[in-house]
């Protein structure tokens, strides 16, 4: 037999999975910042090793690298952001 004490200190399991189900729910994927740093990988080596191709496409790699470069320092700050806000997830 239990009293009303000892019942009100032991925590209900489906609750502490919801919690837990929440907590997992908020924590920040790493997909896209994988992606884009293979992509700038990708770009890079490509911009690097200057294989034959005209002007004007090895520019735009060229650029197409600095860009996918900030759109992932970008990412990677909202990131920081969020999991170092207090309450945030850590």
């Amino acid at each position: 037999m239990t009293t009303p004490d000892s019942a009100a200190e032991q925590p209900d399991p489906a609750a502490q999975d919801a919690a837990a189900g929440d907590q997992a729910a908020r924590q920040p994927s790493l997909a896209p910042g994988v992606v884009l740093l293979a992509l700038a990988a990708v770009l890079i080596v490509v911009t690097l090793i200057k294989p034959d191709l005209p002007r004007w496409l090895t520019v735009s790699v060229a650029v197409a690298a600095v860009l996918v470069v900030i759109a992932l320092l970008i990412y990677a700050f909202r990131v920081f952001r969020d999991v170092t806000r207090p309450g945030g997830p850590r």
